[in-house]
């Protein structure tokens, strides 16, 4: 198989994993908001806000690249600014303030965070490189974009996203050549901050209590008994009673629950294997992007999307302590479903080789993956 086709492959590849995803996405909308809403209503919602995800996916697949490069850094700050937004425009929910909420506009500045960190972090990566041996003049200013995020999350307070930007971001710098003893610095760090950040939201703590003593709470223990009534084909695409207010939050991070309770055992690894394909694709992406300025976006992107999963299905399941991340493309909400087109389309881009003179394939990667 040559480059060319290859590319198209891989491309392919990761558009089949999305539209299946999306496919999945749209029969749990119909199943879980019909019988309220009707189910012309629920599907004419669902791909309303498809739509929209579309529309930022062409944008983002047509958009010159090394144009967008200049304006990264001002459009992260203004994303950072906005998530102080909503304790003047929006409304607190459960203690929390994280939604922008003006006339009938919503919208959740996080997941605007989430896809900028990953472009700004890259880019200061790529004009520090000359000073990645120096941990003052080379590493803190990189590491000075994501903390700015995570900050202004955790002034909401948004504990799950604010270090989920952090993790992207570790990544990043992981990938990018820096110096492994400095990673580790950063890397306890995290970890301190992390434990001491815990101390100050009771909310947070109540979940690792909870965890800890490997008794799931109401809504874990709803999402459990959901895929074991599941079984390994499922009670049928309706059938579910869980949806019908007995599990909290079933159409945005406990949405795989209901899967599994309908589609089955079956239904919920093909949902999982679909996430596998669309992270080879994407790695496959970005080895072959073009710069490694592109390598790290295209990476960041498609691990961005995966650990979502990932955090998603662990919490869902009672593996790792339940955060209220979405699962991308599943989950109803619709900030997140665009905001992961928008990926989408960045990686379509880069796939596709960009435009102008950085179409060609990149020769050299980071050092650390050289």
């Amino acid at each position: 198989m040559n480059e060319a086709a290859a590319r198209r492959f891989w491309r392919e590849a990761m558009l089949f994993a999305v539209c299946g995803l999306l496919g999945v996405g749209l029969l749990m909308s119909a199943t879980i908001d019909g019988p309220s809403l009707g189910f012309v209503a629920a599907l004419e919602s669902r791909a309303m806000r498809i739509l929209m995800g579309l529309v930022a996916l062409f944008v983002c697949f047509r958009i010159r690249l090394d144009s967008l490069r200049k304006f990264v850094l001002p459009l992260y700050a203004t994303a950072v600014f906005s998530c102080l937004l909503p304790h003047v425009l929006g409304g607190a929910t459960k203690g929390a303030s994280r939604w922008v909420e003006f006339g009938g506009f919503r919208f959740q500045p996080a997941e605007l965070v989430k896809i900028l960190v990953v472009l700004a972090t890259a880019e200061m990566i790529e004009r520090r490189k000359a000073l990645r041996d120096s941990f003052f003049r080379g590493v803190l200013p990189v590491i000075a974009v994501p903390v700015a995020g995570s900050l202004a999350l955790l002034s909401q307070p948004d504990i799950g996203h604010a270090f989920f930007v952090i993790a992207i971001a570790g990544m990043l710098v992981l990938c990018g050549g820096i110096r492994l003893r400095h990673v580790l610095v950063l890397a306890a760090t995290a970890i301190t901050a992390f434990v001491f950040v815990l101390q100050f939201f009771g909310h947070s703590r109540s979940r690792m209590a909870e965890f800890s003593s490997g008794m799931p709470g109401f809504q874990i223990g709803r999402g459990l008994e959901s895929f074991a009534e599941g079984a390994l084909g499922g009670v049928g695409i309706g059938a579910g009673w869980m949806k019908m207010g007995w599990l909290p939050e079933a159409r945005n991070d406990f949405v795989l629950a209901i899967v599994g309770n309908e589609l089955g055992l079956v239904g919920s690894v093909i949902v999982l294997l679909l996430f596998v394909l669309f992270f080879v694709a994407v790695v496959q992406i970005a080895l072959g992007s073009g710069t490694p300025w592109r390598f790290l976006v295209a990476l960041g992107l498609g691990v961005t999307i995966v650990l979502q999963a990932c955090i998603n299905v662990l919490g869902v399941t009672f593996t790792v302590p339940e955060k209220g991340i979405d699962l991308p493309f599943l989950s109803s909400g619709g900030t997140n479903l665009v905001f992961a087109l928008a990926s989408v389309g960045i990686l379509l881009n880069i796939a596709r080789g960009g435009t102008g003179s950085s179409r060609r394939r990149c020769d050299e990667v980071p050092d650390s993956l050289a």
